[in-house]
């Protein structure tokens, strides 16, 4: 009552812009209630730059486990054609997730600002090696592709063994004469693998003028430097060449389930791809991104990616498929994630230098 005397007796100019007041209030406190609001807190969406197995079979789990609905709103082995799309939804984006796909490719949305920070308390809880983590937290390591040497088994004992050489084991063992125009590479102006190939050479010699004198090495005795970081599976199982090298997950699981005449071995200090995940900036299901990340280091979904891609885990401890190698035992050269990624075109512009490809 005495605040309605007052009110009246300054003037109408007065009710009118207490009013007004009253009024912005009200909606300043409605927005700040409502506008960050989640838009369904009981779904998540995700792109996946994985086979439509392995992504459906998440989901499917994470569904499960959690009472979340995870829509697959796209899927495509193409990590390039999913990084392109979140960039062209900016700022209205319409997923929260992107999984899969080489880091190199979520350290480029995180340098645009197209992803949310997160470091998943699993990485500690687990014992994650933080090596295979974002140092930023934008995107989170959950697999390995690490690279392998292949030869072909046949040829290997009717040519290179009755010289004395024990079978090629190491990167170095690529290098003796005897694989003249018997060795099949890549190329990194077109493959990832290649690069990391390359890459592995510099970073375990610890020397980029050591690494390229293997190249330059190596060059002779290349037979064919394929498109693909796969295309010596092909060519050595059918004989065409001694040796190559690929990446091992595609490697064993064509070599088992197509039987094929091929030896696969990972060499010490070998090359590999970190597969990550990572939360798309603006994520409208912010909550249920996280829990989805943390799934993702379980090992429940780490057995899924293995037994369909024949994926390392991050995480030690998960049943591999039979014939598969214990992580454990792979042996990575010293990374440097940044100096890789900083040094791109300058390694793939010396790499062509030496080859002339």
């Amino acid at each position: 009552m005495d605040i309605e005397v007052l009110i009246y007796f300054k003037g109408e100019n007065i009710v009118r812009k207490v009013f007004l007041c009253l009024l912005m209030a009200v909606t300043a406190v409605t927005l700040f209630a409502g506008g960050n609001k989640e838009k369904d807190s009981s779904s998540v969406i995700v792109y996946a730059a994985l086979d439509e197995k392995t992504a459906n079979d998440l989901c499917a789990a994470f569904e499960k486990k959690t009472g979340i609905k995870a829509e697959l709103a796209l899927q495509i082995e193409q990590a390039g054609t999913i990084t392109g799309r979140i960039k062209a939804e900016a700022g209205s984006p319409r997923a929260d997730l992107f999984i899969g796909g080489n880091s190199n490719y979520h350290a480029d949305l995180a340098t645009g600002n197209f992803l949310e920070a997160y470091r998943s308390p699993v990485v500690k809880e687990a014992g994650i090696s933080e090596n295979f983590m974002d140092s930023s937290n934008y995107w989170t390591g959950w697999f390995l592709g690490a690279l392998c040497i292949i030869y072909n088994t046949e040829r290997y004992e009717k040519e290179i063994a009755p010289k004395g050489l024990k079978p090629p084991a190491a990167w170095d063992d690529l290098l003796d004469p005897a694989y003249k125009g018997e060795v099949i590479a890549s190329n990194p102006a077109t493959t990832g693998g290649a690069y990391l190939m390359t890459a592995a050479q510099i970073f375990r010699l610890n020397s980029e003028e050591k690494g390229f004198e293997y190249i330059r090495q190596l060059h002779p005795n290349v037979a064919q430097y394929t498109k693909g970081a796969n295309g010596s599976i092909p060519l050595v199982s059918q004989g065409e060449a001694i040796v190559g090298f690929a990446w091992g997950h595609d490697t064993l699981k064509q070599k088992i389930q197509g039987n094929l005449p091929i030896t696969v071995v990972f060499p010490e200090d070998t090359g590999f791809e970190i597969g990550a995940a990572s939360i798309i900036k603006g994520s409208p299901n912010l909550a249920n991104a996280k829990k989805f990340i943390d799934f993702l280091l379980s090992a429940e979904a780490g057995k899924i990616n293995a037994d369909n891609g024949y994926r390392y885990p991050v995480r030690s401890g998960v049943e591999l498929p039979e014939g598969v190698p214990a992580f454990e035992k792979l042996k990575f050269a010293k990374w440097d994630l940044a100096l890789a990624a900083e040094k791109t075109d300058i390694w793939k512009k010396k790499w062509a230098e030496i080859t002339g490809k």
